[in-house]
């Protein structure tokens, strides 16, 4: 079974980036970009780094109903509180794990990309922030 703590075990920290695109179909940065620039904001937990993306879905989803797969016609919301609670849920599931989170936000206009790279003490290139935020 693994192991919900993963994470502390490997000492992960998660260095988040925003990106915005005009469309889904992007010319993406990568892992080694994002992580060569600075980061947008440093986090330490997973209820931290899921909590934040969280937030930035509340402040930008545009949200809009969706048919639901079925026959009756029902009808669901993207970018209402059940969404973004349960994309809360399933995210803290991977952070916790130790890994990385992408999320892909449809705007009005564009779309916002939220990339939380999970960070190793080896493979951070700001050392100094492990010694301020233990």
């Amino acid at each position: 079974m693994p192991d919900p703590d993963h994470w502390r075990s490997r000492n992960v920290h998660w260095h988040a980036y925003v990106e915005i695109y005009e469309s889904s179909a992007g010319d993406y940065s990568t892992r080694a970009q994002r992580l060569a620039g600075k980061p947008d904001i440093v986090l330490f937990a997973p209820e931290d780094a899921a909590n934040w993306i969280a937030t930035m879905i509340r402040r930008h989803i545009h949200r809009r109903a969706i048919r639901l797969i079925g026959s009756d016609g029902r009808v669901g919301h993207i970018g209402d509180e059940q969404h973004i609670e349960q994309a809360l849920i399933s995210n803290l599931d991977d952070l916790c794990h130790g890994n990385s989170v992408y999320q892909d936000i449809p705007r009005q206009t564009d779309r916002l990309h939220l990339w939380l790279e999970a960070v190793t003490p080896e493979q951070c290139p700001e050392a100094k922030h492990h010694r301020e935020n233990p």
